[in-house]
């Protein structure tokens, strides 16, 4: 029999092995468009991005990594709790283009920040992954370990 904790990493394995990639027009404003790899933007979530500090390992809300406590209190002050990335009716960002700002110029009323040492391409691997993970949870994350 498999574990909930499998199942939950089954489907997501299998999301980013069958849609691996996002194509986003080009932030920039030119014509060309930027191809996103949901692989390399989990990476990048759980890693450089440092975006499973507030949202959790992969998305999952309340499975948040072990910091010193002087991390924990700064970002208590300036965020109040992050969205689910996994449930759709509860985040207010709709499309990708809002995301991708959000990400790179902060989210305004939140404790999201300015991120300036992300590529545009590294925004657009974690908008794909992001994508993977709306696709694998429809309903409110509950960590699966």
């Amino acid at each position: 029999m498999l574990t909930r904790r499998c199942c939950s990493g089954l489907i997501l394995a299998l999301l980013l092995s069958i849609s691996p990639s996002l194509t986003l027009a080009d932030p920039g404003g030119t014509d060309t468009a930027l191809k996103g790899d949901a692989m390399r933007g989990q990476g990048l979530f759980n890693g450089k991005g440092i975006c499973h500090y507030c949202h959790g390992v992969d998305g999952v809300i309340d499975k948040k990594p072990s910091l010193k406590p002087e991390t924990v209190a700064a970002i208590g002050k300036h965020a109040a709790s992050a969205p689910d990335l996994r449930n759709r009716a509860v985040q207010t960002l709709k499309d990708n283009k809002a995301r991708f700002r959000a990400i790179r110029e902060g989210h305004p009323g939140s404790g999201m920040f300015p991120d300036s040492t992300l590529s545009d391409q590294d925004i657009i691997d974690i908008l794909a992954y992001l994508a993977a993970l709306r696709q694998s949870a429809s309903a409110p994350s509950k960590s699966p370990y």
